[in-house]
């Protein structure tokens, strides 16, 4: 997913789409600055180009990766006070999935804990 630095871009050409091989093609959606990007409607769009067929959009697994910041006082930089703030700010920002309006129950996440 990409975001133009248009405020709309039109549907036609909102997917592009790239064979890369053995049956797997990488799709880049373009949304613009004002939209809300939607994952399922653009590959949708998207399905709707020959050169990919990905089958049922209810089948696909959306794979997510997702950081969990810890603070600890034994690394330098900053404060542990600015760490565990940050961390706080991190823990409750929203979720990818929810904001690139994918279904919950299609979503792989792995993680990573990162210690500052």
């Amino acid at each position: 997913m990409l975001t133009s630095e248009e405020p709309r871009v039109r549907e036609d050409e909102r997917a592009e789409i790239l064979d890369l091989s053995a049956g797997l093609s990488r799709v880049t959606l373009h949304y613009g600055f004002m939209e809300t990007p939607s994952v399922p409607e653009g590959l949708g769009l998207a399905q709707e180009q020959p050169q990919l067929n990905c089958g049922s959009l209810s089948k696909i697994s959306y794979y997510i990766g997702r950081e969990a910041i810890i603070p600890v006082g034994r690394i330098p930089g900053m404060w542990v006070w600015r760490e565990s703030f940050f961390a706080f700010m991190l823990h409750n920002a929203e979720r990818s999935a929810a904001y690139f309006c994918i279904p919950a129950a299609q979503v792989v996440e792995m993680g990573i804990e990162i210690e500052i």
